[in-house]
């Protein structure tokens, strides 16, 4: 029986229906205390007992009470990678700024009344920069004190490649094809050189530029979106 209840409490996360669960137990051990006469425990014990497990089980509900009364909420976030395993080293913000407290299994945000926003409309972002992973999740306040929000990461790609062509004497030269390669897209620098090219890649990783006109080529190693660059194509 015991082993039954157990399972069942496992499954329990909701405050009020802990409350009600535990305070059923509480009835179970009295009834049971007070059946064992036999044994000669004072039927006191039993009741201390019963009283002491029925506190804890209202003390979820009673601090959900509580908060509610302040009007405090109290977000729990998970953050995924790209393969749906937990991620733990993740950078957590909001949209309505604030520090995250780590805790078990993920992160914790508390927003007192006078910092909800007024559309109701919370932004959480998670980042690995080192991994160059990224994602968020949308929340809208209601009358859940205890919300919850799972972050999916995904690879960022947002990135862009942007900058000139010269020659080796340093002429602007247009009309010049800019590959990532790998990827289908193709930049064509047009009369001003002006280059602007999606780096299929996170801002800051490295990735190959080629360039091409004819028999000028080049070929280069960049950090993606960091600042504008500088083709220089030599003759084949």
């Amino acid at each position: 029986m015991w082993e039954k209840a157990l399972e069942i409490a496992s499954r329990i996360s909701n405050p009020l229906t802990i409350a009600v669960f535990v305070s059923v137990i509480a009835a179970a051990v009295l009834l049971y205390g007070l059946r064992l006469k036999k044994r000669n425990v004072p039927r006191s014990v039993w009741i201390i007992l019963a009283a002491g497990v029925i506190v804890l089980g209202l003390a979820p509900l009673a601090i959900t009470t509580f908060l509610q009364s302040r009007g405090l909420y109290r977000i729990r976030i998970s953050v995924l990678g790209p393969d749906h395993s937990p991620i733990v080293n993740a950078h957590v913000s909001s949209s309505i700024g604030g520090e995250p407290k780590k805790v078990e299994g993920g992160w914790e945000f508390d927003i007192p009344p006078q910092t909800r926003p007024a559309d109701d409309k919370v932004v959480l972002f998670a980042t690995v920069e080192d991994a160059f992973l990224s994602g968020s999740y949308t929340l809208f306040l209601d009358q859940d004190y205890y919300p919850t929000a799972m972050i999916q990461l995904t690879s960022d790609t947002s990135a862009v490649i942007r900058g000139i062509i010269v020659d080796q004497h340093r002429r602007s030269v247009g009309g010049v094809s800019v590959a990532i390669p790998g990827y289908p897209d193709v930049a064509v620098t047009d009369k001003m050189v002006n280059l602007i090219l999606p780096a299929h890649a996170a801002v800051g990783q490295i990735v190959q530029v080629r360039a091409q006109k004819d028999r000028l080529v080049a070929s280069v190693s960049v950090p993606a979106g960091k600042q504008p660059i500088e083709l220089v194509v030599k003759p084949l």
